[in-house]
């Protein structure tokens, strides 16, 4: 691990066990680092942010059998109507997506995959997600355990609530039956 803290003190470099800040840094590491595989998988395929995140959801729908329709996008994507017609406009012009008659509702146009677009995200992310099985095959069941409960109060600690004065950081800290007793008691 380093051997600097963030308080600005070096401490003893033989120390096996990363400290807190020392796992907040590998996070932070990662997220930097999922970013640009991000970013070059989408430059790679020609495609912004959001045109990435609707291809990912409709490609989620389609292994789960599901047909969208162009309002799932706005829901899901949080954008306007214009703007999902635009989307799938691009979609559809650059071969990832075609509108079809929704099996439903025949009045009612529905969003499906190409061949195109399931082979181009393989090919593009298949590597990287086989490497990610591998990384995570490494832990044994008591690391993935550890990993699993650090992740979650991760999540947790950066979620916002709508709650008044609830404090997300300070349930985070707490094991999981106290905190759902301590928010079921109203205090």
């Amino acid at each position: 691990m380093s051997s600097f803290r963030a308080s600005g003190y070096w401490y003893d470099e033989d120390s096996s066990v990363p400290q807190a800040v020392d796992l907040l840094n590998l996070m932070r590491r990662y997220r930097e680092a999922d970013r640009s595989m991000r970013a070059q998988t989408r430059g790679s395929m020609g495609m912004n942010e959001t045109d990435m995140s609707a291809l990912r959801f409709l490609l989620a729908a389609h292994r789960k059998g599901k047909i969208l329709r162009q309002r799932d996008f706005a829901e899901e994507l949080c954008i306007s109507n214009a703007s999902v017609s635009a989307l799938i406009d691009r979609l559809c012009r650059d071969g990832y997506a075609d509108r079809v008659v929704h099996p439903a509702d025949r009045r009612s146009v529905g969003i499906v995959p190409t061949e195109y677009s399931d082979t181009e995200v393989r090919g593009t992310l298949h590597k990287m997600h086989e490497r990610m099985i591998e990384a995570a095959g490494t832990l044994s069941e008591s690391e993935r355990l550890a990993t699993a409960k650090f992740l979650n109060a991760m999540i947790r600690s950066v979620q916002i609530t709508d709650e008044p004065g609830h404090s997300a950081l300070r349930d985070s800290t707490m094991p999981q039956s106290t905190a759902s007793s301590r928010q079921g008691h109203g205090t």
